[in-house]
């Protein structure tokens, strides 16, 4: 009987992981093809888009992403321990900004406030599912937000520009 049981979780974990793979490659294509349409036309080096901020924007990028990524493996652990609170609690925080990216948002294309703002639609989503959906409905719901994630870093690099207010 444990073996049927542990053939059948490894089986819906597969289940799970395929459907996570298919959303990210469907969303990071789609995102992808945001950015491309709405962004400025330079690219690096590396084929991405540049996005001109100054130091303390690319600070507060740098701050802001971190703390996305700081709340993942916050969500992800919690998802394993099926501690929906903390999914709930760490969810309502990422949700919002802390209203002092207003700088950035005015300095960045149209693509790149899309992914952000759909990012923090998708933690209120979770949110709003974290007490009563499936784990793995949550998963999955995770798994997309690391493909804007992804999406997001394939298609943008930020180009530090000097501050001219500064000076």
């Amino acid at each position: 009987m444990k073996i049927a049981w542990a053939a059948f979780g490894w089986i819906f974990f597969g289940l799970i992981m395929g459907i996570g793979l298919m959303r990210f490659v469907s969303t990071q294509e789609d995102l992808s093809e945001l950015a491309a349409e709405t962004a400025r036309p330079e690219r690096t080096a590396d084929g991405r888009l540049a996005l001109y901020f100054t130091a303390d924007d690319r600070s507060h990028v740098s701050a802001e992403m971190l703390g996305f990524l700081q709340g993942l493996e916050a969500i992800e652990t919690a998802i394993a321990e099926e501690d929906r609170q903390t999914i709930r609690d760490v969810t309502d925080g990422l949700r919002r900004g802390n209203g002092q990216g207003q700088a950035v948002q005015a300095k960045a294309p149209d693509g790149f406030r899309a992914i952000g703002q759909s990012m923090r639609q998708d933690f209120s989503d979770i949110s709003g599912m974290a007490m009563t959906a499936e784990m793995g409905e949550i998963q999955l719901a995770v798994s997309g937000i690391m493909g804007k994630c992804a999406a997001c870093h394939g298609s943008y690099k930020v180009v530090e520009v000097k501050d001219e207010a500064a000076d």
